[in-house]
């Protein structure tokens, strides 16, 4: 789901903090290797956004590209 807000002419443009696939900070993610993450920030827009998704130990923290990562949102 991407959330998305009027825009300029009536268009519609991705609500601010949403990134490609409807990331938001907080929210939960599930990651084949790695596990159920955490999406820490997001950096970039587009096929550029970067995910700063932090998983538990020993993994930590990884930067990760919305557009590429096989992730996908947790729903709780």
């Amino acid at each position: 789901m991407t959330v998305s807000v009027p825009g300029a002419a009536g268009g519609m443009r991705p609500a601010p903090g949403a990134a490609p696939g409807g990331y938001s900070a907080g929210d939960k993610v599930s990651h084949g290797k790695w596990g159920i993450g955490t999406v820490v920030s997001i950096k970039g827009s587009g096929n550029d956004t970067e995910l700063q998704i932090a998983f538990p130990a020993p993994v930590g923290v990884k930067r990760l590209l919305a557009s590429f990562a096989p992730i996908t949102k947790v729903i709780e």
